[in-house]
Formats: C-alpha cells, structure tokens, sequence
C-alpha cells in the first residue's frame, strides 16, 4: 500500500514537470510559426498528452488485455471532460465561443461515429485501423492547413531563432509525460486497485483512464495558469480525437482489439463534449458551477463503472 501511494505521488510530480516544458515548448513553436495556440493544443500538445494512452495500449494489447485498451481509451476521453476541464474549471475561469470549437467538435462526431459503426462485430481489425488512420491523417492536415489560411500577415515582423531547442523540450516533456504516466499507472494505481478484486474493464474505464488523463490535467492546469486557454482547451478536444483515431489505430495495426459492448461509455464521453457547445453559447466558457457539473457527470460515470 505505502509503495503505490508514493508511485502515485512521484508519477504526479513527473507529469507536472512534463507538462511545465510541453506547454513551454508549445508556446514557442506556436510563436515561431506563427501558428495559434489552438491549433498547437490541437496537435502537437494533443499528441503528446495521447501517448501514455497509447503506450498503455500497446502494452496491453500484445498482452491479450483488449478490454484494457477499450475500456483506457473511452474512459479517459471521459476524464478529459468531466475531469481534466471540470477540475481546472473551479479554480480558472475558461473562456471560449462556439465558432472555437465547432469544427473540432464535428470531428468528434465523426471519430465516434465511424467507432460505433466498426464496433458493431466487437473488433478493431487492421481495415478498421486504416480507416481511424486516415481520419487522423485528414484532421492533422486540416487543422495545419487551416492555420497557414488563418495566418494574418506579419506586418515586417521576422520570426527568427532556432526551433531546435524547443523541440527538444517538447521532447523531454512528452519523455516525462510517458514516465510519469508508467508510474503512476503501473508501479501505483494498478497494484493498489487489483487488491480490489475489481474487473479488468473496470480497472481500465477508471483508473487507469484516470492515470493516462493526468498528462491532460496537468497540461490544462499550467495552460491556464498562464493564461493560455487556447492551448488548454485545444489539448483537451483534440485529445479526446486523437484517443480513438491515433491510438486505437496504431493498437489495431499492431494488434486487433477484441471488447465487449462500448455504446454507453462511447456516447457519454460524446455527450459531455456536446455539453461544451451551450456552456459557451449561454455562459461563454467554463466557471465554477459548470465545473462543478461536470465533476459530477464524471463521478456518476465512475460510479455507474463500478456497480
């Protein structure tokens, strides 16, 4: 017991300096090529904070723990909304409007959706995984491409330096994000739920979700404690994509994952990201009360997952 709890404390520590660098490291990049802080949040720092997912998930695959890869996707993209933006939410109001988020909201829907429809035999094969692979591949591109339209002109202004160091920033906060995540996950958070007796799927929709979640809590938290809404509200949504297109596509090359029914925790991660469309329509972001809301979804979710 005392060994997991100070896996769990030194994993936490490890993810907060990771996402000190990543978010350091994504500023300047987003400065240098004049990229926004949202499309940053949407790709490169949604990626980073995606692979201790897809590292859980590979892991577990080649182990025969298809359920844990299933059950650590979805219910992290759970704990991305109900946690990773309610948490910060009680401490930082969250400011955004609803043409910041359609589009990457349509890509939600469209991730989701295309899941139900492969998930109907109870299988990711290697066609399905090509098939998330091209959506991940279309939406990488499309935001990218979208930034180099929605660039204004610099008006004389150079942008110069080297990109180098930041890069490998960006590096050794994703390094530190991975670490932090194996840790808290395999040396803390798994040893102590097992004693439970709990079921695999169980472990893998909560605690474990809960452990690959931190990266984006942290990333939030620091994003906007500087302020940087764009990036923190960018990594959540863009995560909760890259979750079931880039994860479970680069699992299912490597594997094919095998699962029970998922319709419930599919559709109720996609209802709390369709929550975040009249929060900023009525409200224009995140305060405390909604918050507060979604905490509770997501402790709802959690309960619903153990009973």
């Amino acid at each position: 017991m005392a060994s997991s709890l100070f896996f769990l404390a030194l994993g936490s520590a490890i993810l907060f300096v990771g996402s000190e660098w990543l978010i350091n490291a994504a500023k300047a990049i987003a400065r240098k090529l004049r990229f926004s802080d949202f499309v940053i949040g949407l790709t490169v720092v949604a990626i980073g904070t995606s692979f201790p997912e897809l590292v859980v998930g590979i892991i577990s695959a080649l182990g025969g723990y298809s359920e844990f890869v299933m059950g650590n996707v979805l219910g992290s993209n759970v704990a991305n909304i109900g946690l990773a933006l309610g948490l910060p939410a009680l401490f930082y109001s969250i400011k955004f409007q609803v043409n910041h988020i359609r589009d990457v909201i349509a890509y939600n829907i469209l991730a989701c959706v295309y899941l139900y429809f492969i998930s109907l035999d109870h299988m990711i094969s290697l066609e399905d995984s090509l098939g998330l692979l091209l959506i991940f591949s279309v939406f990488i591109f499309g935001r990218i491409f979208r930034a180099s339209i929605d660039t204004e002109p610099s008006n004389g202004t150079q942008v110069s330096g080297n990109i180098f160091p930041s890069l490998v920033r960006l590096l050794a906060g994703g390094m530190c994000l991975y670490w932090g995540s194996e840790l808290f996950i395999n040396n803390g958070a798994v040893p102590l739920m097992k004693e439970s007796g709990f079921s695999e799927r169980a472990i893998g929709m909560t605690v474990v979700a809960i452990g690959t979640s931190l990266p984006e809590v942290f990333v939030t938290m620091v994003a906007l404690s500087k302020k940087e809404v764009g990036i923190s509200l960018g990594n959540i949504i863009g995560s909760n994509i890259l979750n079931i297109v880039f994860v479970l596509g680069i699992v299912g090359l490597i594997n094919p994952i095998a699962f029970s029914n998922i319709n419930f925790e599919l559709f109720y991660g996609l209802i709390l990201v369709f929550l975040l469309l009249p929060l900023s329509l009525f409200f224009g972001g995140l305060n405390r009360s909604s918050g507060i809301f979604l905490l509770l979804l997501y402790t709802i979710f959690l309960y619903l997952q153990f009973s």
